[in-house]
């Protein structure tokens, strides 16, 4: 067997101890979430050949590479999954913040507060003259006045919360892509010309960043021959080696922050994909949405209410005096009215048609407006247009608005559910591939042990055998 023999052992125990290193890493990483399972993959060293007949020898075994036990087609479809997930969560979020602010479900919104504010009308009617009830009128005019002061106010600040949000998103993406152009520099100094090394745990990280950055914005992903990997967003590339082209932003005249390719100018449309998608059409369609309709709403009946009121006589014997202030046009409509502040003499609130102090037709016509059809299908494209074709008065618009609200709320939160369900059914067939089991990894440790024993036990026959002989050779030399 000879020392041929002896380095064919030597190998092995090296071998043997390369895979235990390597059990021992596995091990120690198995609650690491981000960690996939690597395996030392055992070859044969290259044959030597004999100058007398041409025998060919072995010379022991080596590690061909450690290698990392994965599906990469898991990790391209959870990407694919994560991203719509990531829109939908936080679009039902903000959705859920946005009804908070309406507060239909308690007693207390606005729906209550104009219940009220028509009631004190009809009762104004059948007492006109009474100071009490034109009290109450007034009362319930400011209640309402505030209420849809503070929900205009409360949306405008989700409003510029997620224009804050989107700008700390932005940060954090191109980080990400800063970190992932880092070790793909690493990894291929790791992984050089020739070399067997595996730059395995730089991969984990590599691959937990890529997760993260596919549930901010939709990108595609694949590794070249170089172990680099490159992304793209909408075709273009962000990462490509250590080359990398971050998300720029440029702000609107309002202060809105909108995404752009840094290299191209070219603006972002994510599509629908992602949480900065969907933290962007959260505050540029579903916010602004309600934002626009609450200001029809308010509008519409603060300009019928002053039409009617400006024909009326108040107890002093005065017309043409509007009841609501304020107003300048449709747009911020809800954020601006007030009521007319002279109205806090009760006297000048006018309802007498006829100017009589018994008179209280402009009160009956003003409850009446409740009824009134004055509303049509909401344009997004064009909100602030006439409608060609009225369909709803004051409470239909405004439960209009609240269905609308909770339908999109819940569509967005149903998708989210079902997207976290096929994520977690991908994630979990991943983990049965590339996750730690503790039960294999002490199998493949006594295994490498055994191995490892069996080595030094050849290497120590060997050693005898070789020890005998010089001995016995010494012997007879005497």
């Amino acid at each position: 067997m000879g020392f041929g023999g002896l380095y064919i052992s030597i190998t092995g125990l090296q071998a043997s101890k390369q895979s235990l290193n390597t059990v021992s890493h596995n091990i120690s990483n198995a609650n690491n979430k981000n960690y996939v399972r690597q395996s030392a993959i055992h070859a044969t060293n290259s044959y030597t050949t004999t100058s007398v007949g041409r025998l060919e020898i072995g010379t022991g075994v080596n590690i061909a590479e450690i290698r990392q036990i994965r599906d990469e087609f898991l990790d391209l479809k959870l990407r694919r999954e994560i991203s719509s997930f990531g829109y939908h969560y936080a679009k039902s979020q903000i959705l859920e913040d946005i009804e908070a602010v309406f507060n239909e479900i308690t007693s207390s919104g606005l729906q209550k507060v104009m219940d009220d504010f028509w009631n004190n009308w009809n009762e104004l009617y059948k007492e006109p003259e009474s100071l009490t009830i034109r009290g109450l009128v007034h009362e319930s005019s400011v209640a309402f006045v505030d209420t849809v002061n503070h929900i205009s106010t409360q949306l405008s600040n989700i409003k510029m919360n997620l224009n804050n949000e989107i700008l700390i998103k932005v940060n954090e993406t191109n980080d990400i892509l800063k970190r992932i152009g880092e070790l793909n520099h690493k990894i291929k100094l790791v992984e050089g010309e020739n070399s067997r090394v595996k730059a395995n745990d730089y991969r984990d990280e590599r691959n937990a960043l890529l997760d993260r950055l596919a549930e901010l914005i939709p990108v595609t992903a694949y590794e070249n021959s170089f172990g680099e990997v490159v992304v793209h967003l909408r075709g273009k590339e962000l990462v490509s080696g250590n080359f990398i082209s971050t998300i720029d932003i440029e702000h609107d005249n309002n202060g809105l922050a909108h995404l752009y390719f840094y290299n191209t100018n070219e603006k972002i449309d994510l599509n629908g994909l992602g949480e900065l998608g969907g933290f962007i059409d959260a505050r540029d369609k579903s916010v602004t949405e309600y934002m626009n309709r609450l200001d029809i709403l308010v509008y519409t009946i603060a300009n019928e209410i002053n039409a009617l009121h400006r024909t009326g006589y108040d107890l002093l014997g005065e017309t043409d005096n509007n009841f609501f202030v304020g107003l300048d046009g449709i747009g911020n409509a809800a954020a601006n009215i007030r009521v007319n502040p002279d109205l806090a003499n009760f006297n000048k609130i006018a309802i007498s048609r006829s100017g009589n102090i018994g008179d209280g037709d402009i009160a009956k016509d003003i409850y009446e407006l409740r009824n009134k059809v004055l509303f049509g299908i909401y344009n997004p494209e064009d909100p602030f247009s006439d409608p060609d074709k009225l369909e709803m008065n004051i409470d239909d618009y405004y439960r209009d608005i609240i269905l609308s609200l909770g339908l999109e709320r819940e569509a967005s939160r149903t998708i989210a559910n079902n997207q976290d369900f096929l994520i977690k059914s991908i994630d979990e067939k991943r983990k049965s591939i590339s996750g730690v089991s503790l039960d294999e990894e002490m199998a493949d440790m006594i295994k490498f042990q055994h191995s490892y024993v069996a080595n030094s036990r050849v290497i120590n026959a060997i050693d005898e055998m070789i020890e005998t002989i010089v001995t016995r050779v010494g012997i007879v030399g005497r």
